[in-house]
Order: C-alpha cells, then structure tokens, then sequence
C-alpha cells in the first residue's frame, strides 16, 4: 500500500490546487518573500527535474550504458552546457531567442504529449506555439521588468507592447493549428478544461512577481509532470523507492548546478534585473541539452 501511494495522486487536481494556493501567496506576501520561494523551487525541483539526462539517455541507449559510454556522454553533455553559455556571452540576441523558442517547444511537449494521437509536423508547430504562448503571457504580465533582464541580457529595449502582440499572435496560431490537429484527430483534449487552465494561469500571472510567476509554471506545470514521466521511464511506476532512486542519481548534478547558480544569485543580490538575466541564462544553459534528452525520451 505505501509502496504504491504516490502512484494514486491526481498530478492534475494538485496543480490546480497548489497553483490557487500560489495565487493566495502572491496576494498575501511581499514581493521579496515571492522572489525568495521562486527561487527555492527552482533551485530544488526545477533544477532536479532536469538533472538525470545522462540516466535517461543510457536507458535509451544501451551503447553509453558502460563506464566509457557514460563518461564520453558526460563530457559531450557537458560541453553542450558550456557551450551554450558561451552563447549567451557572445551572442545574446541569437542565444535568447533560441531559450525562447525551445523553452516553448519544451513546455508545449510536456504539457500535450499524453493527448497527442498521431505525431504530426502540424502538432509540433502547435506545441511550439502554445509553448511559447504561455512565455509570452508571463512577459505581457511583467512587460517592464521583462524589458529591463533583456536589456541587460542583450543591450537593447524592447517595447513593451511587443509583449502583448506576442500574446495575441501566438494565441491566435495556437488556437489555429490546435483546432486543425483536433478536427482531423491528431490530438485530443477537452477545449474547456484547457481554457481554464489558460484563465487560472493568465490570472495567477498577473497577480504574482516574474520569478514565482515563471516558477509556478515551471514548477507545478512542467517539473513535476515531467519528474513523474521520467520515474515512469527508468522505473516503471511512481513509488516512494522510486523517487528515492531518481533523487539519489540525479543528486550529483543537482548539486553541481545550484551550486553554481547560487553562487551568481549571492554576488548579484543587490541588482534584481541583473541577477535575474544571470540567472535566466544559466537556466537557458542547462535548458538546451535537457530539451533534446527529452523530446528523444517522447518520441520512443
């Protein structure tokens, strides 16, 4: 019976629960004590669901399930990290952008691979869109502050109206190509229970900080599912043995990576916007490798 505990919760019903309670917290508490519990959940959940890349990609490939194949995929993986922050200190612009487009992917794959009947370049521009989408409805909800971690970022500003013809445009085409994969069975999903979802997250965006706006999200929405399909994959089910085991292999990296993004947030304590666009690229960093370990993980 304890065994197999975790494996009767309703990951849906407690989303919607703890997200209400995350809107409670934004209403009631200042936006420093906001900051600090984003912080913790990102540091803690959102950087662990991304921490055992190398485990899921040695249960794909049975080749790198060796010491040699582990430490060659180690070191590849590591350079792809480091890469990609070299990316955002040479060419921000480029490496933003790419955050951007593959962070949507990312969080669109998440959020519709279970719903998705036939796979299709038409449901992947969707998930992309919708992806992306719901980046867009954060910034909208954060325009100014958003425009400030561009600029030190990047070294330009962008308008702050970008932000909402970003939400209306890839609204419009996630509406589209959502209805498109629906009408001809690709896809199937109940349309108002995702317009709810839409209005309670639209709603928890606009009443919370960007970083516990951005950790809600990733957090509640995108880290834990995701968590419970990678224990599903390299276990078999959720049970409290398997998430020990998924801790325990992912707790060197983890480690590794707070770490060193605890060390940026303590030298930038006293600039927000620069320790936030610090922060987002050290996330970005990490981001691009994961995405890949895990959009080859749904397409098996």
């Amino acid at each position: 019976m304890k065994k197999n505990i975790v494996q009767n919760i309703d990951l849906g019903s407690f989303t919607i629960v703890t997200t209400f309670f995350s809107l409670w917290l934004a209403i009631y508490f200042e936006e420093a004590i906001e900051n600090m519990l984003a912080y913790l959940l990102i540091l803690t959940f959102g950087i662990l669901h991304g921490a055992n890349d190398i485990k899921l990609l040695q249960k794909a490939n049975k080749k790198i399930n060796t010491k040699k194949g582990f430490f060659i995929t180690l070191i590849y993986y590591t350079l792809f990290v480091l890469g990609s922050g070299l990316l955002f200190l040479f060419i921000p612009t480029v490496a933003l952008a790419a955050f951007v487009l593959f962070s949507g992917y990312h969080f669109g794959e998440q959020h519709w691979v279970s719903k998705i009947k036939v796979p299709s370049v038409l449901n992947s521009i969707f998930l992309s869109t919708y992806g992306i989408f719901i980046l867009f409805l954060i910034f909208s909800a954060h325009a100014i502050e958003v425009s400030l971690v561009i600029e030190q970022i990047c070294g330009f500003n962008i308008p702050i109206n970008f932000y909402s013809y970003g939400v209306l445009s890839t609204g419009i085409i996630t509406c589209l190509f959502g209805a498109i994969s629906y009408a001809k069975k690709k896809i199937k999903f109940n349309v108002v229970k995702q317009l709810f979802f839409i209005l309670v997250l639209t709603i928890v965006f606009y009443s919370s900080s960007l970083l516990l706006a951005f950790a809600i999200y990733f957090i509640l929405w995108h880290s834990l599912p995701s968590m419970v399909d990678q224990i599903k994959y390299l276990y078999g089910a959720v049970t409290i043995s398997n998430i020990k085991k998924y801790v325990v292999s992912s707790f060197t990296y983890w480690l590794i990576s707070v770490l060193g993004m605890g060390i940026m947030l303590i030298l930038f304590k006293d600039n927000l916007s620069t320790s936030l666009a610090f922060f987002f690229s050290f996330l970005a960093a990490i981001t691009f490798p994961h995405v890949l370990v895990i959009n080859r993980l749904y397409k098996r």
